[in-house]
């Protein structure tokens, strides 16, 4: 009764803190680290398309995109013609489809097909999107050419399609060519390299281009009998498509010819804001204090648990003009020594070289608006990070340079990430700087210790 009389004085949640030594007990903190941050202008990009952008587009904030296109297109299959036939080639065409446009759909553009002449691309290679087109033609074969707007193609189902008609040069090579040219995907890549496409007009309107199909209509003809005997000559219409699919390579080129001017305007601004976007135009640095983090969160006596790590990006404005660019609705964070191996190889993330952000919004209850912003969970990185510094008993470097770069996501049925590739399409997000008086980048942490 005496033992059971002592014990009742003793609440029975705190026992546990209390037979552990002041020492051991679990601590739990929190701090917040500025991050710095600056403009970072993009050379080019590694991309492996499934659309393409064409034509030129000048938006005030981010400045011009021009895009163009050089594409393989892949051989039929070998057609087995009757013997005895008499071939009669009739025309070729260069289909353009697109669901999409972008910018203005009464905007004049002219569109101008040149035979890549020179060189053609290595089907394994990864090729930058800011090639020279004088690489692969030297724009002597002119195909064919056609001033259009983005409401002048003819519908086709839920498409649109530009329909260019080549040259007659063209179609009497190809219709003469050898037919030991289908044999092989080398032998038809040496006769016909692809084609290069491109605008020399216009500044309003980038079509969204989802295939491209080079098609040759022709015709033959054979003697034969008809139902009733009679002996009679039989014609038949046929065509032959071309597609510029995966099974070949396709660059989309892309160029920005004032971006220095886009720069300056950032630079010039009173609230450090930076644009993010694409294609391959202006993305942004970010500098995480890996160093300062390391000293401030560990302690040789005690072990660390890193529960939460978030680095906020917030938007910073909001284009609500007609012509604006769509918000980029995926942003990923990728070290800036991996940029490029990441996409040539095509990486998925690790949470150790690159992660994606999460796109949300929350009620501001100061202003009684809503607040946009991106969200990167940073807590496996910073965690391998100290733990290898730790191992190795080497001095973490002062800051971790990373990236932010506008991507598309494909996500399987179990919400796991399958495929990351660059944002090709016009995308652009504003977000606020690390020195940003009123929503400045930060890092926050919550993490424990026993």
């Amino acid at each position: 009764m005496l033992l059971l009389s002592a014990c009742s004085d003793i609440n029975v949640s705190d026992m546990g803190s209390q037979l552990l030594p002041t020492g051991d007990q679990i601590t739990v903190s929190s701090e917040t680290f500025t991050v710095q941050s600056e403009d970072y202008i993009v050379p080019s990009i590694y991309a492996y398309p499934d659309s393409f952008l064409l034509g030129t587009f000048y938006d005030e904030k981010y400045g011009t995109t021009h895009a163009d296109i050089l594409a393989q297109v892949e051989k039929p299959a070998q057609y087995i013609y009757p013997e005895n036939v008499s071939i009669t080639p009739d025309s070729v065409y260069l289909l353009l489809y697109y669901k999409q446009y972008f910018g203005d759909r009464y905007s004049p553009m002219h569109i101008s097909v040149y035979e890549m002449n020179k060189a053609t691309f290595n089907y394994t290679q990864a090729y930058p999107s800011n090639l020279n087109p004088s690489d692969y033609t030297d724009k002597s074969l002119l195909l064919g050419q056609k001033t259009i707007t983005a409401v002048d193609a003819s519908g086709e189902g839920d498409s649109t399609v530009v329909a260019i008609k080549l040259s007659n040069e063209f179609l009497q090579r190809f219709s003469k060519a050898s037919p030991d040219i289908y044999e092989d995907e080398a032998k038809f890549l040496d006769f016909f390299k692809g084609l290069y496409i491109t605008t020399d007009f216009g500044s309003a309107t980038m079509l969204y281009l989802k295939q491209i199909d080079l098609e040759y209509f022709h015709h033959y003809t054979y003697s034969g009998k008809s139902t009733s005997g009679q002996d009679s000559t039989i014609t038949v219409n046929n065509v032959f498509t071309f597609p510029a699919n995966q099974s070949v390579r396709q660059v989309n080129r892309f160029l920005h010819p004032d971006i220095e001017n886009v720069k300056a305007s950032l630079q010039a601004k009173t609230k450090q804001v930076h644009y993010i976007s694409s294609p391959a135009n202006i993305f942004t640095k970010v500098r995480l204090p890996i160093r300062s983090m390391h000293s401030t969160m560990e302690s040789a006596d005690k072990r660390l648990s890193i529960n939460s790590a978030k680095l906020r990006l917030d938007m910073g404005e909001i284009d609500t003009n007609n012509f604006s660019m769509p918000i980029s609705s995926s942003l990923l964070l990728v070290r800036q020594n991996a940029v490029d191996r990441f996409f040539a190889k095509k990486e998925l993330p690790s949470d150790t070289v690159a992660i994606v952000g999460t796109y949300s919004y929350e009620l501001n209850p100061t202003t009684n608006e809503y607040d946009f912003y991106y969200e990167f969970d940073l807590a496996r990185y910073i965690a391998n990070e100290f733990k290898q510094a730790n191992l190795l008993n080497t001095v973490l470097p002062e800051y971790a340079d990373f990236v932010v770069v506008p991507v598309r996501v494909t996500t399987n049925s179990s919400n796991y990430v399958t495929k990351v590739k660059h944002q090709i399409l016009m995308n652009a997000v504003t977000i606020c700087g690390g020195q940003h008086p009123d929503k400045p980048m930060k890092i926050r942490t919550i993490f424990s210790k026993f």
